[in-house]
């Protein structure tokens, strides 16, 4: 199927998907173990579920391979069957519902995370979505579903790998918690401008939550883009009654709830855990007739990070750039790039995102350095810290590259110029991830004098884009700043050309603006007052330092003339902030050298700068710091605030995650140097196993990181562990605490068994339960010590636990 004939068939009604399959094959099958391999050993079954949702009217039925990657089939040793049940699910499904629904090829996540939050690399992640994406497409599918997924990065992956592996329409659906956010800290918004700037035909969400909640998370994909949405909510939230898994909405009040979300811009919808083929029937009768609605979204260009987007055009705010991360003229950056450190790259990053820069354009260009092979390290460490859409400037192709595979969110390239074999280089790359670009106003005859030639010139490189198949609105227009000092006629056509870009190619404008003032003094004022010009003139975005106070000044104050601060709201709340700031008589921060070893160390922390930390260990041992003391009065406090912010939502899983690293490491560096009795003194023992049945062990992967950064020694058992195994574990290392996780509802019921099979055995040890389907009132009933709603939640409750004992 193509997706003109996907679009087409949402014309003229909305798609029905199936619901849960997972839970009926297990129901049908609870012995048998990983449900892919149900498709080649008990194809009757299989068939039997996708024949009852055909039957039940659903217009998409999908294939039973949710688990069907060579990484997530390894840990039930299947890895190398990987394409046969692939191939054999896609035609099972084929001959099951024949012409009477469309066939959705399902892929689900690995069960791995992906660097830098895991060990999964992301070309393996890819190599593994690709494998999978040709066999469904061999099989027959009629398109690909990517779904469930929690981290953006590796959703980026399989849609790359899909678009690679074949020209099938793909979906891309993400899960979405009660605060509208992944586990790993991306919006609804951003999740949508990524994934279809990267060519997903549709995006949306999936499992999680009930369609309630849904309709928020649907609402604002809406806003951001014009592609079709697909929801799919389970039938309410989970709650174990008398051992048995409940979903409280019944098909009528799911199928009420479900139409809402067509109301708010759902064009495809289904169900996910809790529903059956009853379900599926009435909401297809609910839904007979109905379309989907259209929706205008007002057209910008939209630059992304794993945790948020800002978007640029003439109808949004004015952007802010930060240019402070330039090696240029700065040998102490320099000399930081080429040590391989990310310390002032993340401090001077921190300090324009506090001063009000939206993006921050990031140049690691010193003669020597692989560019692509810092700028990565450089982008990603940024991302994941500061949460704040790049700019990658560079003029090496292959440092866009890395940077682009390294990134989760939608960067900008800057830049590209009119020369032929420019465009070549970049344009491929800008449209195989999904990237902004900025458009320089430069061919091979340099920079034109008139407005009018440089709008040609630019004219030029939006008809390559097109060519290139690269929607407008991820092009931003600079009509190139020139220093006053030396060319003071082309500075008025600069201003000209950036109104003419404006109203006749309909694209936003950036400008560097402190190009203006080289070479005369006074530059604020200079670059000020130019600021005000260019942005009276049509400007979008400025290329600028947001540390000038008098910069930033007219940035509001031109904000509020030019229509762009609709009521004054942010000049008002800016203004007030300032004021209360001076009444407070808070000083300003003194210069970075002057700071202490433990300041940079917790500052080190709380940014998650792994690949800086040992530096500064041995700068503070080397300033006479006891060992003991780096760990405990600052290491280990930092982490306890990153844990406190990420429970107040101020900062999300990879946060924690990076800064769990970033101690891990100064600790193994300082372990030796600690008196013997502490090196050998832990907080507890902690065993750590994925109950019977269940394969999905992320959750307790981040958890056992966490806890090792905190001092407990950890037992990891891994996934789909016995009752009886994990007794045997808990007696061998004399274990404080056993931590027991289930994402399943149909394996959480293995959590009681192992409680009394503890108890039975006369251990001792206390026992913390969590995961996706698990609550308080779950824990209380099974008779569990502790529950732990996350990784920051159980270091709270085990240092409580453990304390009372």
């Amino acid at each position: 199927m193509t997706r003109d004939a996907l679009r087409e068939r949402l014309s003229g009604s909305v798609l029905v998907f199936e619901g849960a399959i997972g839970t009926m094959l297990q129901e049908a099958a609870p012995e048998h173990g990983a449900p892919e391999l149900l498709t080649v050993e008990r194809p009757d079954i299989v068939e039997g579920v996708h024949r009852a949702y055909a039957d039940a009217g659903a217009h998409v039925v999908q294939t039973n391979t949710f688990g069907g990657s060579r990484v997530k089939l390894e840990a039930v040793g299947l890895a190398d069957r990987a394409r046969e049940l692939n191939l054999a699910a896609a035609k099972l499904v084929r001959n099951a519902v024949g012409g009477r629904a469309l066939v959705a090829g399902d892929i689900g996540p690995t069960g791995k995370l992906v660097e830098p939050l895991g060990d999964l690399t992301f070309r393996e992640a890819y190599e593994t979505f690709r494998e999978q994406a040709e066999a469904l497409a061999e099989g027959g599918v009629d398109f690909i579903l990517v779904e469930t997924m929690s981290d953006l990065r590796e959703a980026r992956a399989a849609l790359l790998a899909v678009r690679d592996a074949t020209d099938l329409p793909v979906i891309v659906t993400m899960t979405f918690d009660e605060n509208f956010v992944t586990p790993t800290g991306t919006d609804p918004a951003t999740a949508a401008n990524v994934l279809t700037s990267m060519g997903a035909f549709a995006v949306g969400a999936n499992c999680s939550t009930g369609p309630g909640a849904m309709l928020e998370v649907v609402g604002r994909m809406a806003q951001v883009t014009s592609a079709p949405i697909l929801a799919q909510p389970n039938a309410g939230l989970p709650e174990l009654i008398d051992g048995k898994t409940v979903f409280h909405l019944g098909p009528s009040e799911f199928a009420a709830s479900v139409e809402k979300l067509v109301t708010v811009g759902a064009a495809m919808v289904g169900g996910c855990c809790g529903t059956t083929p009853v379900h599926t029937e009435t909401l297809v009768t609910a839904l007979a007739g109905a379309r989907p609605i259209p929706r205008r979204v007002p057209r910008a260009l939209r630059l992304s990070s794993r945790f948020r987007t800002v978007e640029i055009g003439r109808e949004f705010p004015f952007a802010v750039v930060g240019e402070r991360i330039n090696p240029t003229n700065r040998e102490d950056l320099t000399n930081e790039i080429l040590d391989g450190k990310t310390e002032i790259v993340l401090r001077d990053g921190r300090a324009q995102v506090d001063a009000g820069a939206h993006v921050l354009d990031v140049n690691v260009g010193v003669p020597g350095v692989d560019e692509a092979a810092v700028m990565p390290r450089a982008v990603q460490a940024l991302e994941n810290a500061l949460g704040a859409p790049l700019s990658i400037d560079s003029v090496t192709t292959a440092a866009f590259e890395a940077s682009l595979e390294a990134l989760a969110g939608k960067p900008l390239l800057n830049s590209v110029t009119a020369d032929p074999a420019k465009l070549d280089e970049v344009l491929p790359l800008a449209a195989r991830f999904g990237a902004g670009v900025v458009c320089l106003a430069l061919d091979e005859s340099g920079i034109r004098s008139s407005a009018e030639e440089r709008v040609a010139v630019l004219r030029r490189i939006v008809e390559s884009a097109d060519r290139h198949g690269i929607p407008r609105d991820h092009l931003i227009m600079d009509c190139l700043t020139l220093a006053v000092s030396a060319e003071q006629e082309r500075v008025p056509e600069t201003l000209r050309a950036v109104a003419a870009v404006s109203n006749e190619l309909g694209l936003p404008t950036v400008l560097g603006v402190s190009n203006v003032s080289h070479g005369l003094p006074d530059r604020s004022t200079l670059n000020t007052s130019f600021l005000a010009m260019a942005m009276a003139s049509g400007l979008d975005a400025a290329i600028m330092n947001p540390l000038d106070d008098a910069m930033m000044g007219v940035v509001r104050a031109s904000s509020v003339l030019t229509l762009r601060d609709r009521d004054s709201a942010s000049y008002i709340r800016e203004n007030m902030k300032r004021r209360k700031k001076r009444k407070g008589g808070a000083d300003e921060p003194g210069p970075p050298d002057d700071e202490s070893f433990e300041a940079r160390l917790r500052r080190a922390v709380m940014d998650g700068a792994v690949h800086g930390i040992d530096g500064l260990v041995d700068g503070a041992l080397e300033d006479g710091l006891e060992p003991l003391a780096i760990n405990d009065r600052t290491l280990v406090p930092a982490l306890e605030e990153v844990g406190r912010r990420f429970e107040k939502r101020e900062c999300f899983l990879p946060q924690m995650l990076l800064s769990a690293e970033t101690v891990e490491k100064a600790f193994r560096k300082l372990k030796p140097l600690f008196p013997k009795v502490e090196a050998a003194d832990a907080k507890g023992t902690i065993v750590l196993a994925t109950v019977e049945g269940d394969v999905h062990d992320i959750g307790k992967n981040i958890l056992a990181s966490v806890l090792e950064s905190h001092g407990y020694r950890i037992v990891d058992l891994g996934k789909n562990v016995p009752a009886t195994t994990i007794v045997e574990a808990a007696r061998a290392n004399e274990a404080d605490v056993v931590g027991l996780s289930a994402l399943m509802t149909t394996t959480v019921t293995q959590m009681p068994a192992v409680i009394r099979a503890l108890r039975d055995a006369g251990l001792r040890s206390l026992v913390v339960v969590g995961g996706a389907v698990v609550t308080q009132r779950f824990a209380d009933s099974v008779g569990a010590d502790g529950y732990a709603k996350d990784a920051a939640s159980a270091v709270g409750v085990l240092k409580e636990l453990l304390e009372d004992r």
